[in-house]
């Protein structure tokens, strides 16, 4: 099978490459799929870089891509469910395992895909990790009706996901983004659009009950800025020492802080589908590549030139 591979931590352009692999087989309690899509999201640049190495298993040599899409091929021992040739969506938690999503096979545990009906499977693979993210993120930020929900760096893949979560639970979405993006972030309509790059914090239209820090930029004293009266913060990536001193400091200062540690899973997944399958979610595309092209799309996303979410035919 074809899949992308690295064999060293380094620059996506210097060291990814697309070989022809074992084609793997599934064990006991796991399903065989043959990827359709596959999601790229920033994470997948920056395991490739080594970063967050202590946190993910991802030493080399190892595989790219943690969300996925395709069709039930085979079944593990032990295994009835999903039929084979079922529709269906899932993840590998880099957590647990390597990542190795942009490849044509690839088996995981039953538990960790979703039968997919009624949305397509090049959309639905967007959100086991970006959809999810954004989710558990409102919840990190306690999102509720009437809350003003300042979401930083709206026109990402999980970015585009909050705007449209935080109005879906009730809350005023203001989105940031760069000049390029505001006609994207006009199109998930949230409240007002911000350009980060010319508007001065102080203008941004604060005070806000919560921040979702989806790029991860964001000062002490933005953060201040943003919310003098207090809330809750939240921020995708972990900043060191902040995410190991914040469960401490959150007890007694205003602006309670939080780092996202997502948590891959079927209902969260199913809850978005639902929302899907009404058309009150949907996400934003910027471009389909073939796996022929994944690597220059990958270095395309590290370069921060990528609106929303990048999608990799696979088969």
């Amino acid at each position: 099978m074809r899949a992308l591979r690295y064999d060293s931590f380094g620059p996506v352009t210097s060291v990814v490459r697309l070989v022809e692999a074992a084609q793997p087989r599934p064990g006991r309690g796991q399903v065989l799929v043959r990827v359709q899509y596959a999601a790229i999201n920033p994470l997948d640049c920056k395991l490739v870089e080594g970063e967050f190495r202590r946190l993910f298993k991802s030493k080399p040599p190892a595989g790219i891509g943690t969300e996925f899409s395709g069709t039930v091929e085979a079944l593990g021992p032990g295994v009835a469910m999903p039929k084979i040739g079922t529709p269906v969506v899932g993840f590998i938690d880099p957590t647990a395992r390597p990542p190795g999503a942009l490849q044509q096979f690839v088996a995981v545990d039953a538990k960790d895909v979703l039968a997919v009906d009624a949305v397509d499977l090049d959309t639905a693979c967007t959100l086991p990790v970006a959809g999810v993210a954004a989710l558990q993120m409102c919840r990190l930020g306690e999102v509720k009706g009437g809350q003003r929900v300042l979401v930083h760096g709206a026109a990402g893949g999980v970015g585009s996901f909050a705007v449209q979560i935080v109005r879906l639970l009730g809350g005023k979405p203001v989105a940031t983004g760069s000049r390029l993006s505001q006609p994207v972030l006009a199109t998930l309509e949230p409240e007002a659009v911000v350009n980060y790059a010319t508007q001065k914090v102080s203008a941004w239209g604060g005070p806000f009950n919560v921040v979702l820090d989806c790029a991860s930029t964001l000062g002490d004293a933005d953060i201040g800025e943003l919310m003098p009266n207090g809330g809750r913060y939240v921020r995708t990536l972990p900043a060191f020492p902040s995410v190991l001193l914040d469960p401490v400091l959150n007890a007694t200062r205003p602006v309670k802080r939080f780092t996202l540690k997502l948590k891959p899973n079927t209902e969260d997944v199913r809850t978005l589908l639902n929302w899907m399958r009404r058309g009150m979610l949907k996400p934003l595309i910027s471009e389909r590549v073939a796996l022929a092209n994944a690597i220059a799309a990958l270095d395309h996303l590290q370069a921060g030139r990528a609106q929303g979410k990048l999608v990799v035919g696979v088969s």
